[in-house]
């Protein structure tokens, strides 16, 4: 016994009695019926004088039910209560105290013993009307009211009082009523295994928390608790959460209320729910009176819970009000996922009323409903309200992320401007919403919502039953919720909010509306469209009855019975007129009909597109027209020819996602239309916008950006995977003047307003820019893509060829999160603009991969200020770095010239970046009237260390003046892995500090001191003396110039020109110099009847030959080809004369041309003549076949019969065949005769044909 008894001491003042049950364990038989507790009489019969004797009666377990009356006026009890399993206990078999108010005080010292009720894997035991009041108030002293653990199931405590109090030494040693899986702190660790128990009416003041059940696992997975309610509770003055849930499953939580009191000013919940619950009900709480001290925030009802199908957690007609807070007020909140980066999921949030409506403390925040990170939410039917005055913002549902499955309607929310800098509707996507239309036209969210003003009854009052006649019966049906918060029945169309209420009756006159139509009046076949109706006159009794005609004057049919409210949704299939019977007692008014158009598939073919025909047929009036045609898709492919001399097109063209295909393309052939539009809303600046779509090709079009007081504008824009789309000669026009970074020619981005921002993946592959002539705007072309992780590059094989960049502010090209792109033969100036920011010609930012950068002109930059103090760069990498070095970046056959002004200027600059290649450019920064005291730097490259960059075979030539520094090659790090080669690095200027090549602060200033630090150890410093710079020829003309690069690789120069394959030129253009030649010597080698034939001697090192019959006036390739030596002349007649002139070309265009004399050559007059027909048939006429002539000098004759046997031949021009062959006649045939010989005056004749033998 003392063994036992040593083990059962918790405290030496309390538990002894408990202990003394234990003891009678063995010997107490089972019991059953009623006894009394009472302090003042000893324990025995029927009467305990304490619980713990009463308890200790129950060891030997139970055999039916047994109640515990105590008696009225006995107490204080000072004991701790604490029962574990008692055997026989069941449904039928209950234990039950009934308390009659008395009152059970403690003070626990013992870590492990905090409460003074403790049901430890105890079940069906009630307890009613208890007051427990703990005595803890410092540390190391504990203090629970009821502590239900370890599978302790079936319990009830009933209309009851915990009078607690702050443990501000430990204030979580303090709590209301907890259910959880372990001795210590409410929610540390420990399967709970508690289910169905029951706590229900009663009341709990001071504390840390209220309520709280919680089953977290220690490890491994969760055990839920399940099947507990807490409902009806009172929770008052809890420091700071009033209930909280962890880890349950199927419990309800209603008609609590929780209120603050004089410590709950730090920042309290009103109801927490925490980590993972399945099918969580809290529903018909009120929480309210919240008086937070400054700095402070406070929260309605706090979800950070997860869920999952089928299991689904209920918020719902929850009434949360009177909340006073100088910083933060949530209604109901979402955020702080416990394990994914959801905060919620699967929570269905309906019928509660939020009033934010404190106007004596302002506040810096205010959010009715706000929801972070989540999925599968639905919200509807709530009454959210935010009139309390803050410093930053009030919104009526805040959207922290784009949510995954949300839902939102029905609601009404209820912000009005002028109490906040901001106060709004809602926020989503970075941006914020004023009014329910603009929250639902961007979000597609709240269908059938409301601003309107709930008017509630009596808000200073609490009374917060709305009165509103508009809001009267708007709530969506079929959710499950049968009754409001006073229990009171929802009718069939039910309000939202937590009150079901009756409005004002209707009156007279009716005013019927317009109909408002979601998400548009011209959709395709299938999706589900809604109606609501805005300015109609409201009220109970009123009635909707809405009605369709297949025209707008037509007969009307009822399409659905009358109902209370004006909402209605239909899923169309036909193009119909729908409108809505207003009707109050007797009183019926129309709304005007709307048109519901329903389209179909446009078949594929060619179509027209002309303002001055309306839309019909195979035309279309406008872009838009078009573009709303093809919304359902396309059978087949589609071209739309504008009408020449048709518009300009006032409007923007949007090109949604289609069903197109590579055999299904969209073709707009605009013959130089003019399509011209003033973007007014920011999220949506372009004036052609291809937004998702792909295999669109917009050929010829001009696109005027118009305006300038918004400040933002983009020509055409390719957005949200958008692919293998084709811009081409379009012609784009932008603001000139403004420095405004959201004005742009050409963009591809994630769809965003700042054409250059890098932040979301944009994902458009394979979309060719080509042709296209951009002037003015911030950027001519853009193609951003996210670009912060280095080798998640998600803009695949774009190609920006052959465009024209005139005019713009801050970039010519800019490319971000790019793979695979060509930017190739595009010319860049800034001609004649005037109003000048900082500009790069290309600019190539963070991740970018396999990019090919070649035969670009970047030239004439600062052309109309050359005053200018804005800094100039060619092109300009930065942090592009890299991953894999055959993901290499080959920048190549570049021209950079022509740079104006006195800011700093460079030809090719790179930070940060790796396996980056400089191949082949041409830098020529040479503005000698330049006075700028700015450095000027052909190639600069700072940042750090980064493995693999060349720069080879490039020509940088420095010649411009100030007293700036100047240097070929400027690094401001040591890179000794960087290779420099087989360049022309040249500087010349009459001031500043000048010098070839610049690391890491050490100045060379000779080309033999750079090459001594193992640098270029193959360049040269020459000037390249260019054929005509002023016009933008670039090719060097020095001799010693030529043939002094290396091969990398390039086929061709930025001309198309084949460079040598072992000796390539430096610099972007391949060239040849001239040389002297010699001039060919022609001469007449061959006159006939018909044709002359000339020759002439070889010319070395010509580039090959022209001749002309016309003494220069054209000039063709020989007949014998580009390099051949003889030339023939054809079609002649007999006497007719030709005089010819050669000439032999020079290594270039421009070079000398070596000019043959002019010769004269003359066809023969006609004196031969060869029969087609002779008769050896011995009559003596025509019996012998011969060639007639009297110039024949010597003749060689040849006859073959058809088989090509040779059956005659002779030299004697007097020769005749008389049709034998070895003295045998031949047959009846065609024979071929070849004659060859020459004439009396020396030219030849060289003829074949066919002649008859007949006999």
């Amino acid at each position: 016994m003392r063994k036992i008894l040593r083990k059962c001491v918790f405290n030496n003042r309390i538990l002894f009695t408990l202990c003394l049950g234990f003891f009678f364990l063995g010997a107490n038989a089972q019991v059953s019926g009623t006894f009394t507790i009472n302090r003042l009489v000893a324990t025995g019969g029927s009467n305990f004088n304490s619980f713990a004797a009463a308890v200790a009666h129950l060891s030997g377990g139970v055999n039916g039910a047994v109640t515990f009356n105590v008696v009225a006026g006995s107490g204080p009890y000072n004991e701790q209560v604490i029962i574990n399993n008692i055997a026989g206990t069941s449904a039928a078999n209950t234990i039950t105290f009934n308390c009659n108010g008395e009152t059970l005080t403690f003070l626990s010292t013992n870590s492990n013993q905090r409460a003074g009720v403790k049901l430890n894997n105890a079940d069906y035991i009630t307890f009613d009307n208890l007051v427990v009041v703990p005595q803890a108030a410092a540390g190391g002293e504990y203090g629970y009211g009821f502590h239900l653990l370890n599978n302790a199931d079936h319990n009830t405590i009933r209309n009851s009082f915990v009078n607690n109090q702050p443990n501000w030494d430990d204030p979580q040693a303090n709590a209301g009523i907890v259910i959880n899986g372990n001795d210590g702190y409410a929610i540390d660790a420990g399967n709970s295994n508690c289910d169905d128990n029951l706590i229900q009416q009663n009341t709990i003041t001071g504390s840390f928390e209220g309520i709280t059940l919680s089953s977290q696992p220690v490890s491994g997975a969760p055990v839920f608790m399940s099947g507990n309610r807490i409902v009806g509770n009172m929770i008052v003055n809890s420091i700071y959460i009033g209930i909280q849930t962890y880890y349950t499953s199927n419990t309800l939580i209603d008609g609590n209320e929780i209120t603050g009191g004089p410590d709950a000013i730090y920042g309290s919940y009103g109801i927490y729910v925490s980590m993972v619950n399945h099918s969580l009900s809290v529903t018909r709480n009120k929480i309210h009176g919240f008086d937070a001290s400054a700095g402070n925030l406070l929260y309605g009802i706090y979800i950070a819970s997860e869920s999952e199908a089928g299991k689904e957690c209920l918020i719902a007609n929850n009434l949360i009000y009177d909340l006073k807070c100088g910083n933060v007020i949530w209604g109901i909140a979402s955020s702080g996922g416990p394990f994914t980066s959801l905060s919620a999921s699967y929570l269905n949030i309906y019928h509660n009323t939020i009033s934010i409506d404190d106007q004596s403390l302002p506040g810096q925040e205010s959010y009715g409903i706000y929801l972070e990170e989540v999925a599968n939410v639905n919200v509807a039917n709530n009454i959210v309200t935010v009139t309390r005055p803050t410093f930053t913002q009030n919104y009526g549902i805040y959207l922290g992320n784009i949510p995954t499955n949300f839902t939102g309607r029905n609601n009404v929310y209820y912000v009005p401007t002028g109490l906040s800098p901001i106060c709004a509707t809602g926020f989503y996507d970075g941006n914020f919403y004023e009014s329910v239309s603009e929250w639902r036209m961007n979000t597609g969210y709240d269908l059938y919502s409301s601003n309107a003003n709930p008017a509630y009854a009596n808000l200073a009052g609490f009374d917060l039953r709305p009165t509103a006649q508009i809001i009267d019966n708007m709530a969506m049906a079929a959710l499950g919720i049968t009754a409001d918060i006073t229990a009171a029945v929802r009718a069939a169309a039910p309000d939202p909010g937590c009150y079901e209420y009756n409005s004002a009756a209707c009156s007279t006159p009716v005013t019927a509306g317009t109909i408002n139509v979601l998400p548009d009046s011209i959709l395709c076949s299938g999706p589900r469209i809604y109606f609501n109706l805005s300015g109609n006159s409201a009220g109970n009794g009123q009635t909707y009855t809405w009605q369709t005609s297949t025209t707008a004057s037509g007969t009307f049919t009822n399409v659905a019975a009358a109902g209370s409210y004006s909402s209605y949704e239909v899923t169309p299939t036909s193009t119909l007129f729908y409108r809505v019977a207003v009707a109050c007692g007797a009183v019926t008014a129309f709304t005007p009909p709307v048109r519901v158009l329903v389209n179909t598939t446009l078949n594929g073919g060619t179509y027209t597109i002309n303002d001055a025909l309306p839309t019909g047929g195979t035309n279309f009036n406008s872009f838009r027209d078009v573009s709303l045609s093809m919304q359902c898709g396309i059978n087949g492919a589609v071209v739309f020819n504008v009408a020449s001399g048709s518009g300009p097109y006032n409007e923007q063209l949007i090109i949604p996602a289609v069903n197109t295909s590579p055999v299904k393309t969209v073709t707009f052939n605009c013959n130089g239309a003019t399509i011209q539009y003033e973007p007014n809303d920011p999220d949506l600046t372009a004036v052609v916008k291809l937004n998702g779509a792909d295999y669109i090709t917009i050929d010829s079009l001009n696109v005027n950006v118009l305006g300038t007081v918004n400040d933002y504008g983009i020509g055409i824009q390719i957005a949200g995977d958008a692919d293998h789309n084709t811009i081409r000669r379009c012609k784009i026009n932008i603001n000139t003047t403004s420095l405004n970074t959201h004005y742009a020619g050409i963009v591809i981005n994630p769809g965003l307003s700042d054409p250059g921002d890098p932040i979301a993946h944009n994902f458009c592959d394979t979309n060719t820019i080509v042709n296209n002539t951009i002037t003015g705007g911030y950027y001519g072309i853009s193609c951003a893509s996210k670009s912060n992780v280095d080798g998640q590059e998600y803009s695949i094989g774009n190609v920006f060829r052959n465009n024209i960049l005139k005019d713009n502010a801050g970039y010519g090209i800019f490319i971000a999160g790019t793979a695979g792109s060509v930017i190739d033969n595009n010319d860049i100036s800034q001609p004649t603009r005037t109003v000048l920011g900082n500009f790069n010609g290309i600019n190539v930012f963070r991740a970018n991969v396999a990019l090919t950068l070649t035969r670009n002109r970047i030239h004439n930059l600062s052309e109309k200020v050359k005053s200018s103090t804005v800094q100039l760069e060619g092109i300009h990498f930065e942090r592009v770095n890299v991953l894999a070095a055959a993901d290499k970046n080959v920048v190549s056959n570049n021209l950079i010239y022509n740079f104006n002004g006195n800011g700093w200027q460079y030809g090719l600059y790179t930070i940060s970046s790796s396996h980056l290649k400089f191949y082949h450019n041409t830098v020529s920064l040479e503005d000698t009237a330049s006075k700028s005291v700015g450095n000027t730097r052909g190639f600069g490259m700072f940042g750090v260390v980064r493995p693999g960059i060349e720069l080879i075979n490039n020509s940088i030539v420095l010649r411009r003046g100030g007293t700036g520094q100047k240097s070929c090659v400027y690094m401001n790090i040591n890179d000794p892995g960087m290779i420099a080669n087989y360049n022309n690095l040249y500087i010349t200027s009459n001031a500043g500090i000048n010098f070839i090549g610049y690391v890491a602060g050490s100045i060379y200033n000779t080309m033999a001191d750079w090459q001594a630090t193992g640098r270029d150890a193959n360049s040269i410093t020459i000037d390249p003396v260019y054929h005509d710079i002023a016009n933008g020829d670039l090719t060097p003309t020095k001799i010693p110039f030529e043939d002094k690069g290396t091969s990398v690789g390039l086929a061709d120069d930025i001309n198309g020109v084949t460079r040598s394959t072992t000796t390539p030129d430096i610099g972007a253009i391949e060239f040849s110099i001239c040389r002297a030649l010699s001039n060919p010597m022609l001469s007449v080698s061959e006159e006939s009847v018909n044709t002359i034939k000339f020759d002439w001697t070889a010319v070395p090192g010509t580039t090959g030959y022209r001749v002309s019959v016309d003494e220069g006036a054209t000039w063709t390739v020989p007949s014998s080809g580009a390099f051949g030596t003889t030339h023939l002349v054809t079609g002649l007649k007999p006497t007719d004369s030709v005089v010819l002139r050669v000439k032999a070309l020079g290594a270039r265009i421009d070079c000398p041309e070596y000019l043959s004399l002019a010769v004269q050559g003359k066809a023969q007059t006609n004196l031969v003549f060869i029969p087609n027909t002779f008769s050896p048939n011995g009559n003596n006429i025509d019996d012998h076949f011969k060639i007639y002539s009297n110039v024949m000098k010597t003749m060689r004759l040849m006859v073959f019969n058809q088989w090509g046997l040779k059956v005659f031949e002779t030299n004697d021009p007097q020769g005749t065949w008389d049709g034998t062959y070895k003295g045998k006649p031949q047959p009846v045939g065609v024979y071929v005769y070849v004659v060859t010989g020459a004439l009396s005056n020396g030219s030849k004749i060289n003829q074949k044909g066919t002649f008859n033998l007949i006999r």
